[in-house]
């Protein structure tokens, strides 16, 4: 993981008018929503997170945080459980200090409101560092954009995806099809930053089912918002309701190198 600091000098006037029409939309079926993604890197000490919340209408701007869930991840060749613990301080988050190791299965179970969900047999999957990170001048339509230059090298020896994280809820999916064993190199540009944000870029390994799905709720969500907090829509993960199969869940559980 690489951080950086950016300080902007930001200036504007302009006016405006609108009016607002609030369309009654249906509200769909109220689901849970996962975001468990577990990650791997040995500079890092900080305890996991799996986030548990409700799903909920369109026009809801409060997270309904699931306080009352039993979270444990499950090493399935030896049947040792990781019990996770609700973090009294940040509702909904349940943490433990768990380093996930390569070629061992895990599997994600949660107990909720009576009905148990499982995820699908995910292993952690390899990344590769960030060589460099670089401000640069480029802008896009608006011309107030900032350019971040990300530049990494892939591992010749097998095929890879990842997906990049560039905080603010900001997702990029990749794959090395066309840049196989070599340094790549590309521009992102931020749209809303303000003076003194602070920008954090990690770079994680995924495999092809997770690159799927997060180029499907990317897209989704590409007019913003959380793409592990939004409004049901046909984009599945890969956690499922073992009691009732109607009553599936929003979100993927993942373990990635970073």
């Amino acid at each position: 993981m690489k951080r950086f600091l950016i300080f902007l000098s930001i200036g504007f006037l302009g006016t405006s008018c609108e009016d607002v029409i609030v369309l009654d939309l249906n509200t769909a079926e109220e689901r849970l929503s996962i975001d468990a993604r577990i990650k791997m890197n040995p500079e890092n000490t900080d305890p996991q997170v799996i986030a548990l919340s409700l799903t909920g209408g369109f026009y809801d701007e409060n997270i309904q945080w699931v306080t009352d869930a039993e979270v444990e991840i499950l090493e399935v060749d030896n049947n040792i459980t990781h019990p996770f613990l609700h973090d009294a301080v940040n509702p909904g988050h349940y943490i433990l200090d768990f380093t996930p190791i390569f070629d061992v299965n895990y599997k994600l179970i949660i107990l909720y409101n009576g009905e148990t969900y499982e995820s699908s047999v995910e292993q952690l999957i390899p990344a590769t560092p960030i060589d460099t990170l670089l401000q640069g001048d480029e802008t896009l339509f608006e011309g107030d954009e900032i350019e971040v230059i990300v530049t990494f090298t892939d591992d010749g020896s097998r095929e890879d995806f990842y997906v990049l994280d560039f905080g603010y809820n900001n997702f990029l999916a990749t794959k090395d099809e066309f840049y196989q064993g070599n340094s790549f190199t590309f521009s992102y540009f931020y749209e809303d930053l303000e003076p003194g944000d602070t920008a954090y870029i990690t770079l994680y390994g995924a495999d092809e089912s997770y690159f799927n799905f997060m180029n499907a709720v990317i897209e989704q969500t590409e007019e913003g918002g959380d793409p592990f907090k939004t409004t049901p829509t046909s984009v599945r993960g890969n956690v499922y309701n073992s009691s009732e199969a109607s009553h599936y869940p929003m979100g993927y559980f993942s373990i990635s190198e970073t």
